[in-house]
């Protein structure tokens, strides 16, 4: 089998795939049309398009949910009511309500009607707990709090620290979860039965510009930073992959087994969805044992993906439902090259729609020609450039400009900041400006810095390699290092720790490593403790699951810890006077060689 991590795209294979295309020639030239007239003064808005697909495919299932259906009138009326619901309430263009729901309608709903309004939904990640939840909602100032009775424990755990009256604050009812009491906050009516299914009436004008989602990402504070999604950006998510790559019908049913809280399910998915009059299913979070029942239940015929899914599926055992799938199509990130082909021929996948982009970017790759073991080409302006791991910075020339790599080569990926495609940034300005490069390739230019390291294929498609700095990625999930070494370095006799990605075979992605500096008159670490600490503070796919308990850190001339050296000797036993812990059913034990020799070789689940 050939080996995708290496490979290059070629010419032939290239003309090969245009005829696949050409039927949906209609489809692509109203996405070059959006592409090149839309800009950040455009009127225009996403209920604008939303409104067109409705009119279009009224009686089509829109969204499925356990065994409810919504067509796209029945959705469109309810974003509606909850639209002018919002109005009565005062909510008006600009303002932000911050959300906290599990996977359901509601929290699509919500963020619909916002969108009619021009107000902003912060979509919290629901994984979140105690000081990082407070700093999320602090973050983007809400004039109003909707939080699904699902997460009632831990948000009245924060609620004190919260500036925010009751009054402002609302439970959305779940059906599996009791409406807390004795607590001064009012049932949400989130089916907003008693308004209005017209479209809501606003007075002021809504551009591609304006924001419609506040989306978390994490921070290099150690906390997450709120990235903004214009209308703009949606309505190009929804050109890029509803229009041009992955192509829906209204014959195709979407599984989105995705957190709605991630730009994947919310920008790509729905906007995948809406652009092809197609059906989407929202599942409550991924599980291998259901995915087959449930794609064959729903007859889907494409599923929203990250890497990590694809790996479980491959590696569970052969059931019959899978012979016999309707799965055709999947849109996502992450799988990586080695399964790829592995993957389309267990179960009989067609189209890959691989595509590269973040939530706080300007830049995006799709798979438009369906060609295995690439994330795609761009549009967009980039810029391949040479990075030096040991610096941890770009080159730049004698005159100061950067090096763009040969053909073929890798190194780090930066979007042009140009007014197609402007960087929307973070809530806070600070923030927005350290995540760009000025001067680059020439005097006056800016490059929005993807912190990612990516491989030339050849004609216009690239591969993804690794990510840099303070984050790295597991689970499907990024991981803020600072973060995590702030929860770590409040545990009594760490004098300091260091937190990193390190890879291990058969999983995509890094897993999350700490470098553990102890007090002098400490000889050993209650492990149980600490990792009590971690599971109440962090989400499961951050916690790390190498420890490494040493004596010093090596940094740079400037105080920075060369993480490099740490990534690259990973989870070696072979330290001297150095003891090395992994996570194994929630305690940490000794990394023996056995079961090191058994991690190498992919035999140890995490």
């Amino acid at each position: 089998m050939d080996d995708y991590r290496k490979r290059n795209i070629n010419l032939p294979e290239l003309l090969f795939k245009l005829p696949g295309i050409t039927k949906d020639l209609p489809k692509i030239l109203t996405a070059l049309y959006y592409n090149y007239t839309v800009n950040p003064n455009t009127e225009i808005s996403i209920g604008e398009i939303f409104n067109k697909t409705v009119r279009k495919y009224p009686d089509r299932p829109c969204i499925f949910y356990h065994r409810t259906t919504y067509t796209y009138q029945d959705f469109n009326e309810w974003v509606n009511r909850l639209a002018n619901h919002f109005i009565s309430l005062g909510i008006k263009k600009g303002d932000v309500i911050a959300v906290m729901l599990e996977n359901r309608p509601e929290i699509l709903a919500v963020s619909m009607a916002m969108a009619k309004i021009g107000s902003i939904a912060a979509l919290i990640n629901t994984a979140q707990r105690q000081q990082t939840l407070v700093h999320s909602f602090k973050l983007v100032k809400p004039k109003m709090i909707l939080i699904g009775t699902e997460f009632s424990e831990p948000f009245l755990q924060i609620k004190s620290e919260l500036e925010i009256a009751n009054k402002n604050i609302g439970w959305v009812i779940h059906s599996g979860f009791k409406t807390p009491v004795k607590t001064g906050i009012q049932m949400f009516d989130i089916f907003s039965e008693t308004f209005s299914a017209a479209e809501p009436k606003i007075n002021e004008r809504i551009h591609s510009k304006d924001a419609f989602l506040y989306i978390y990402t994490s921070g290099t504070t150690g906390l997450p930073k709120a990235s903004i999604i214009s209308h703009g950006r949606w309505i190009k998510g929804y050109s890029a992959f509803g229009l041009t790559s992955f192509r829906l019908t209204p014959e195709d049913i979407l599984y989105v087994p995705l957190p709605f809280f991630h730009a994947t399910a919310m920008i790509v998915c729905w906007s995948s969805v809406v652009a092809g009059g197609a059906s989407m299913v929202i599942k409550n979070k991924f599980s291998v044992s259901e995915f087959w029942k449930d794609i064959a239940f729903y007859q889907a015929t494409a599923f929203g993906y990250v890497g990590e899914m694809c790996k479980y599926l491959l590696n569970a055992p052969e059931q019959t439902l899978e012979k016999k799938s309707t799965l055709k199509k999947m849109i996502g990130n992450g799988l990586r090259p080695d399964i790829w082909v592995k993957f389309k021929a267990r179960f009989g996948v067609e189209q890959v729609a691989e595509f590269y982009a973040s939530s706080e970017g300007n830049i995006a790759f799709f798979n438009v020609f369906n060609l295995d073991g690439t994330m795609g080409f761009s549009i967009t302006n980039y810029a391949i450039v040479e990075y030096d791991l040991e610096k941890g910075e770009p080159v730049r020339n004698k005159r100061g400009f950067m090096k763009e790599v040969p053909a073929k080569g890798t190194g780090l990926l930066l979007g042009e900041i140009n007014d197609r495609y402007p960087f929307d940034g973070y809530t806070e300005k600070g923030k927005t400006e350290g995540s760009i490069f000025r001067n680059v390739l020439k005097k006056g230019d800016a490059y929005f810095n993807t912190n990612d390291l990516v491989r030339d294929m050849g004609f216009g498609h690239t591969q993804f390699v690794d990510r840099l700095g303070d984050t790295f990625r597991w689970k499907g999930e990024n991981v803020s290092t600072l973060e995590v070494e702030g929860i770590i370095n409040q545990f009594q006799g760490i004098l300091e720790s260091v937190v990193y990605g390190v890879l291990v075979p058969e999983n995509s992605g890094r897993a999350g490593m700490a470098l553990l500096i102890l007090e002098d008159n400490l000889k050993q670490l209650n492990l149980e403790k600490f990792y009590t600490l971690l599971s109440k503070e962090l989400p499961t796919y951050a916690i790390p699951l190498f420890l490494r308990i040493g004596k010093e850190t090596q940094t740079t001339n400037t105080f920075k810890h060369q993480k490099h050296a740490l990534k690259t000797e990973g989870y070696n036993i072979n330290f001297k006077e150095e003891r090395i812990y992994v996570l194994q059913h929630k305690k940490y034990i000794p990394l023996t060689a056995e079961l090191k020799k058994q991690i190498d070789a992919g035999k140890v689940k995490f």
